[in-house]
């Protein structure tokens, strides 16, 4: 359930007023879905969802064949945790209208750990705060056809369920690699990991109560329902370098959808495959933003890579006191 009464609109206005969203982007961050300020240090946002926190989210939208599932996101929110045994941790959820209902279609996603810290939209290039991209820049158009029609194909059966389903998909991906994904670091899939969308114990939209402590809503429409879909936590370390690759690193999630009785949205299986990360600039570091600078094209300004790394320095520290604390 999204944000009531006066946390909703200040949520709303303040993406309204900071940021005009661009119709091109293809993944959306704290700019413009109006993340708060950290209230520990200035260089960063606190996207709190329902008792998580994040410096940073991001968001991209659901691409499928049937206009019934229009308005499907993704987000990711990223943090780190703990003292002496620090926690990089990505959590994942799906955002639906709040119209949309998917009880009738079975519906479960993989979500690809193993690649993601090697994966960058542009070859040969690091993935850094504002890196924007599709799966077919990540990790080629054929990869990403030979990904969906895999899943699109896949022998679903009578009565399985759709965690069956995606664990049926995962193995078979696991076990034969697609040529056209050869590209990939390793040569095959590694931290697979699954989630049923819909079916018994399938997440459930975030109520009100467990909003209670929302201070964010990270989708850019604000009255899209939020399920809480999987979270995946790695040991950290101390180095800066090994956070920034950790924050910034890109997910791929292929989603699957397919009929499961009268009243399904779809009348046959259809796949996407989206790739999310968290998106900087921080809102609250807007400021430190270098002055006059602009890119060749857009004229757009950036923020400059020592200010970037400042704030995962400071996300790092924090952790760090907060475990103290």
């Amino acid at each position: 359930m999204r944000p009531s009464g006066n946390h909703a609109l200040a949520i709303v206005l303040a993406a309204v007023t900071v940021h005009a969203q661009d119709p091109e982007k293809i993944i959306y961050g704290c700019v413009d879905v109006g993340c708060p300020a950290s209230t520990q240090d200035s260089a960063n946002d606190n996207c709190t969802v329902a008792g998580r926190s994040f410096p940073y989210v991001g968001t991209t939208r659901i691409l499928t064949r049937s206009e019934a599932l229009a308005g499907l996101t993704w987000s990711k929110g990223f943090n780190i945790t703990g003292g002496s045994e620090r926690m990089f941790g990505s959590s994942y959820y799906l955002g639906s209208p709040p119209d949309l209902d998917l009880s009738s279609t079975g519906a479960c996603a993989i979500f690809f750990h193993g690649a993601s810290r090697s994966l960058s939209f542009e070859f040969g290039q690091p993935t850094d705060e504002t890196a924007q991209g599709t799966c077919s820049d990540a990790l080629g158009s054929t990869c990403v056809d030979a990904l969906t029609a895999r899943a699109r194909n896949l022998d679903i059966g009578d009565g399985a369920s759709p965690e069956e389903v995606c664990a049926r998909l995962r193995d078979d991906l696991e076990e034969n690699m697609d040529d056209a994904c050869a590209r990939i670091p390793g040569g095959s899939w590694t931290n697979l990991t699954t989630a049923a969308l819909t079916g018994n114990g399938a997440p459930e939209p975030i109520t009100s109560q467990q909003n209670a402590s929302s201070n964010c809503w990270p989708v850019t429409e604000k009255q899209d329902d939020l399920r809480l879909v999987s979270d995946y936590q790695v040991p950290g370390s101390d180095s800066v370098d090994d956070a920034y690759i950790a924050q910034f690193a890109i997910t791929p999630i292929l989603t699957l959808f397919y009929p499961n009785g009268e009243g399904s949205l779809v009348d046959a299986a259809d796949a996407s495959l989206s790739c999310v990360k968290v998106m900087g600039p921080a809102l609250a570091s807007l400021d430190t933003m270098s002055n006059g600078t602009t890119d060749s094209e857009g004229g757009a300004t950036s923020l400059s890579i020592s200010g970037s790394y400042y704030s995962v320095l400071i996300v790092l520290i924090s952790s760090l006191i907060s475990f103290i604390a």
